[in-house]
């Protein structure tokens, strides 16, 4: 039986916990053909809910996963192909040995547009899952194929578009008026932690459904220590039914893993983001805590200007957020606890809730 505590995004709407108003909204945006892109830290469940909403609307669907294929037109080809029979597209129509599937082809922008124009036609209506779109190299293709398919096919392909706004997603959410998608309005739809109440509601019905139980105590301590990230909380989930047992061998191998994932990612971030050691600088200066602006720039020796571009480019990749205090602080306590140990900075000792 599926749980909350599975892996994978959720695909059904009754495992999609706390994030009702989300997939009502959204739901309702795909009813009326809007596009949307859905922002937020990593592991919120930006995919889960993307994925809830197309069950929910009943509608066929592809999802392009940008991490497994960075090249839009060359994913799309070839999952519509994959899928032909299913979505009742013919096959002719995405088998052939197109120029764009051969790797490292050019191909003319008309070439491009008339391809995808013959497999798009052949669906009546469809819902395009772009997850993590950042990935998909060559932005200025990427962007110019979306403004195509906003001005040809919008009738029938809805996209849900989901990553974090560095590169191309900067593309398509700050158009300037020179982009081919300037002018075509977008739906940008923020995916928030869950607050600790939700958190912990999340860990007492899993462990309901896995027929297990854990101290309030613990609970409380696993929402400080992973904050409202579900991704996290699922994960420590899964390995405490692993270990029902051992709480803190359950929580030992989800930071574990976490801090891997989180190591991974920066890595591959700090690749497309401009300026990274200034980025850097100010994560390096957050770990101990919250800093105002003014507390930022004296520290990281950066002026106003230079400091606000850095932040507002932090605040983007969901890194950095500002609290209610206009005090400046990261938003994924995986990520903190990654650049203690990249700065060699000691991991703060965590309290055993039974002292």
């Amino acid at each position: 039986m599926a749980t909350l505590f599975d892996i994978p995004p959720k695909s059904d709407p009754k495992l999609l916990y706390a994030r009702e108003k989300e997939l009502h909204d959204l739901v309702g945006h795909l009813k009326n053909r809007r596009w949307v892109v859905l922002l937020g830290p990593r592991r919120v469940g930006k995919t889960s809910l993307a994925k809830c909403a197309i069950k929910q609307f009943g509608h066929d669907s592809i999802t392009l996963d940008a991490r497994e294929n960075s090249d839009f037109l060359a994913s799309l080809s070839s999952t519509l192909g994959s899928s032909s029979s299913a979505l009742n597209i013919s096959a002719t129509a995405t088998v052939p040995k197109l120029p764009f599937l051969s790797v490292g082809a050019n191909y003319s922008k008309q070439i491009a547009k008339q391809n995808l124009d013959s497999i798009l036609k052949r669906k009546s209506k469809l819902i395009v899952l772009l997850d993590e779109a950042q990935w998909f190299r060559n932005p200025r293709t990427f962007v110019r194929l979306l403004a195509h398919i906003y001005d040809y096919h919008y009738d029938t392909v809805t996209p849900i578009i989901t990553g974090s706004a560095v590169g191309v997603m900067k593309s398509i959410l700050d158009p300037n008026n020179k982009s081919p998608l300037y002018g075509r309005p977008m739906i940008e739809m923020e995916v928030k932690k869950w607050v600790p109440s939700s958190s912990i509601g999340f860990l007492s019905e899993g462990l309901k459904q896995n027929k297990l139980s854990l101290d309030e105590d613990y609970k409380v301590q696993t929402v400080e220590i992973l904050d409202g990230i579900p991704g996290w909380l699922t994960m420590f989930g899964y390995h405490f039914t692993q270990n029902p047992k051992d709480y803190d061998k359950a929580l030992s191998i989800t930071l574990a893993e976490a801090i891997n994932i989180v190591s991974e990612e920066t890595r591959n971030i700090s690749k497309l983001a401009r300026g990274w050691p200034s980025h850097l600088r100010i994560l390096e200066n957050l770990i101990s805590g919250s800093k105002t602006f003014t507390e930022l720039v004296e520290a990281t020796n950066q002026n106003n200007a230079s400091l606000s571009r850095h932040l507002d480019i932090l605040q983007r990749l969901s890194y950095v957020e500002k609290n209610d205090e206009d005090r400046y602080i990261i938003l994924d306590p995986i990520l903190r606890e990654f650049l203690k140990e990249h700065f060699g900075t000691k991991i703060s000792k965590r309290v055993d809730p039974a002292h």
